[in-house]
């Protein structure tokens, strides 16, 4: 059984890749749940149904349910996305909740953990220090629908992607770099009224689309000539590898994951400067040799992370598991 969070408006990655391996992998169900939140009643109700639902390997894709894991009896597996999202919250009282009742204390009853990347494989060994034995690193796919299309530049007016718009997605300081530079902003994400505001006052022309399908996510890589992703925390970084496939340029940060992921495909800059921002926008928009060297080098890096390679990793270890 694959247990998958109940869809969250907005988000989509987790959602793709369960979709991937239920339809590669036979045999292999999937079990959504019912509730989302950490309310006593919600915690009650999905620990009950996945009671019910549970098979003899258990797939738990979405740690943020793994609470129930304590509760069933065979076998259990928990794919790890990233942990400082989880830790993310104002408050001490809640981020306690989750760093020790909701996270590090189902992880004793885990038979096996698989992380997204090595960094996140070591983050949650810091979180869980009995974790080191039963984990291993499993990299994500990028979705098979996505290939690469040739595409003219635009370097009088480019359109810049930006997948996000969360607060570790950075968008304040691409909208601050971006003012004075002729191009439009594609945003994909709710706009909080904070961040029309930075888009009006530093007279951005941007177009936004929220809780959009991934056909239309395709749509948008095909569409732009430079893809924003400089981030200030990633568990992995889907959206670089969905460029490099593509055949964009990505600008992004050197936080988390991301360097693991992106190697030399990308260019860097300190998510934290301003200034840095703009100047590697610039630079992409201006240096067509040296935008096109990046383009070759992410072609080459996608084919780390191919379907084949990550359904190959999860069968082998429900066969481990099974015997």
């Amino acid at each position: 059984m694959l247990f998958l969070r109940k869809k969250i408006s907005g988000e989509n990655s987790i959602e793709e890749l369960a979709y991937i391996l239920i339809s590669k992998i036979p045999d292999l169900e999937l079990v959504i749940f019912p509730e989302t939140g950490n309310s006593f009643s919600k915690i009650v109700k999905n620990i009950c149904y996945a009671r019910k639902h549970q098979g003899d390997i258990n797939h738990f894709f979405s740690p943020s349910d793994c609470y129930v894991i304590p509760f069933l009896k065979n076998k259990k597996v928990v794919t790890w996305h990233d942990v400082g999202t989880g830790l993310m919250s104002q408050s001490v009282i809640k981020r306690w909740i989750r760093k020790k009742l909701l996270m590090a204390f189902p992880l004793y009853f885990a038979d096996r953990l698989t992380c997204i990347s090595e960094h996140t494989k070591q983050e949650l060994k810091e979180l869980y220090s009995g974790s080191e034995n039963r984990s291993l690193v499993i990299y994500n796919c990028y979705n098979p629908k996505l290939e690469y299309t040739q595409h003219t530049f635009n370097t009088q007016k480019p359109i810049i992607l930006q997948i996000g718009t969360g607060m570790r997605k950075n968008l304040a300081h691409v909208i601050e770099a971006l003012q004075g530079i002729e191009c439009v902003l594609y945003i994909v994400g709710k706009l909080s009224k904070e961040q029309k505001r930075l888009l009006e006052e530093n007279e951005i022309n941007y177009v936004s689309e929220y809780d959009v399908d991934f056909k239309r996510i395709i749509e948008l890589y095909k569409l732009c000539d430079i893809v924003s992703f400089p981030s200030f925390y990633e568990g992995f970084g889907m959206p670089i590898i969905e460029a490099n496939v593509t055949g964009r340029v990505v600008l992004t940060s050197r936080m988390g994951a991301i360097p693991e992921i992106a190697g030399d495909a990308v260019y860097y800059v300190d998510p934290h400067d301003i200034n840095d921002i703009r100047k590697g926008f610039l630079l992409l928009i201006k240096n067509v040799s040296y935008r096109n060297s990046l383009i070759e080098k992410g072609r080459i890096n996608a084919k780390r992370f191919t379907v084949d390679k990550m359904i190959n990793s999860y069968s082998e270890l429900y066969t481990q598991l099974a015997k």
